[in-house]
């Protein structure tokens, strides 16, 4: 049960410092519970000898000063000997006892002696006439006359006076040792948060990494075991710093569902080649070239990056993998390298809420004055080759194939503002439901032997441009302005 109890306890969700609280003052605890348990003892056997000795000395007197007047058998000194005795305090019964005589009494007194022959005291009580019961202790001692024990001599001490001297001081001593046990206890918490600082700024440490912070609490210079554990600790959290650092700035360079499978293997960092089905969607800017002859660098500069941050944030919102930006242009992966049913889907609905975003931008570029932009977009599903393309000191993961390079070929075919996407794209599950497909002539597309049929999304339905809505509504309260 004990263990049990040990075992619950330190499972609880309880800071090390009320833990180590708890130990230290019960230790305390019951350190001070013995010392006061013998203080108490040590203190009672004081006060019964204390009381034992008066008493004795009070009946050896008493029998001392009655030798002769109980041999002479005066019984009025004997009657002034006991009474005097009861004018004591702390005497309540005095008696003289011949051998065969009556018995000269004042006060309360057993009414036989004891038929020991040691006469030990006698622990007793009486009660008076409303029947109240009062604690004595009686002390006999033997009158003795040239040898010859002529009687002998009774005190009855008040044993209820002697108890409150004795109760008095219990309760000083047990007050003593709770004032002890609970200063003990509020000291031992300062000592316990003391001694457990340094396990509770390692814990608050260890989610320090994922900040970018490290230990900087002053105890790093302790040359203890603590200070090791420190020392180790920093090492430790700033390797996790730099692997935090290393992971984000892969992931700004490749996609991070790849950098999250490259990092997972680092034994084997190159991913397996294999077949896969998905869709792949390219866009560019329209004019983009004589664009960026009419304007300064600076400006081309920011403008790509504005459009391509919406790209990348609607192929985030559709499970799109950005694989690539060729200079205006961007290559977004479906059902790569991760396996989604939904691919055809996902980039009709990328390529839409694309153009979407665009024309919210254009809308502002409007208002300030500035020329439109224009993109197109081009689609196609299929089986593609995914996986490591180039020399093993210089790879990248990307898709490559006769499915790739057709969706390349549809955005160059595409119209201004327009999405054009392959028949298997147009006639995937679930594509025909959310826009009107307008199909298009032939097209002989360069590398083909045979020629395509694509067709061009038109009006999305109202369920798919509600989401459009919501969808454009959450990325500009995320990225606002």
């Amino acid at each position: 049960m004990l263990n049990w109890l040990v075992r619950l306890f330190r499972k609880a969700p309880v800071p090390i410092s009320i833990k180590w609280t708890i130990y230290i003052g019960t230790l305390i605890t019951m350190v001070m519970g013995i010392l006061g348990w013998f203080l108490i003892t040590q203190q009672t056997s004081f006060h019964m000898r204390e009381v034992r000795g008066f008493g004795e000395v009070l009946v050896e007197q008493l029998a001392h000063s009655a030798s002769e007047p109980l041999l002479a058998d005066d019984q009025f000194n004997l009657q002034g000997l006991v009474s005097r005795q009861t004018q004591n305090d702390n005497v309540v019964g005095a008696a003289i006892v011949p051998s065969e005589k009556p018995w000269v009494i004042s006060g309360n007194v057993p009414h036989q002696l004891p038929t020991t022959e040691e006469l030990t005291p006698m622990i007793w009580s009486w009660r008076d006439e409303d029947n109240r019961r009062y604690p004595a202790i009686t002390f006999f001692s033997p009158i003795h006359f040239r040898d010859v024990i002529a009687g002998h001599a009774v005190i009855t001490l008040d044993r209820a006076f002697l108890d409150r001297n004795q109760k008095r001081t219990i309760r000083i001593i047990s007050f003593a040792t709770i004032g002890l046990i609970l200063i003990a206890a509020i000291l031992s918490y300062v000592l316990s948060k003391r001694l457990s600082r340094p396990i509770t700024l390692l814990a608050q440490a260890g989610h320090q990494p994922e900040t970018g912070m490290l230990i900087s609490q002053g105890d790093e210079d302790r040359k203890d075991e603590i200070g090791q554990v420190y020392a180790h600790f920093e090492r430790m959290s700033a390797g996790m710093l730099e692997k935090r650092q290393v992971e984000d700035a892969l992931s700004r360079y490749v996609s991070p569902v790849v950098a999250d499978k490259i990092l997972s293997n680092l034994s084997q960092p190159r991913l397996a080649n294999q077949e896969m089905e998905g869709s792949v969607l390219f866009c560019d800017i329209v004019g983009f070239t004589q664009l960026s002859e009419d304007l300064p660098a600076d400006e081309v500069a920011s403008l790509l990056n504005l459009y391509l941050g919406a790209i990348a944030d609607a192929a985030h919102r559709c499970r799109g993998v950005v694989d690539k930006f060729i200079g205006d242009s961007a290559m977004i992966l479906f059902g790569v390298p991760e396996a989604d049913n939904e691919h055809g889907q996902q980039a009709v609905r990328c390529a839409w809420l694309i153009q979407a975003m665009v024309r919210h931008i254009n809308k502002q570029r409007r208002q300030e004055g500035k020329e439109p932009i224009m993109l197109r977009i081009g689609i196609n599903s299929g089986v593609m080759l995914a996986g490591n393309i180039g020399i093993p000191d210089r790879l990248e993961y990307t898709v490559v194939g006769d499915s790739v390079n057709l969706a390349s070929r549809l955005c160059g075919a595409a119209p201004a503002d327009g999405i054009m996407m392959s028949e298997t794209t147009a006639e995937f599950p679930g594509v025909n439901e959310m826009v009107e497909l307008h199909r298009q002539p032939e097209l002989k597309i360069r590398g083909k032997k045979n020629r395509v049929s694509p067709s061009i999304a038109g009006t999305p339905s109202r369920e798919f441009g509600q989401w459009l809505m919501r969808t454009m509504a959450y990325i500009l309260n995320k990225h606002p302005g």
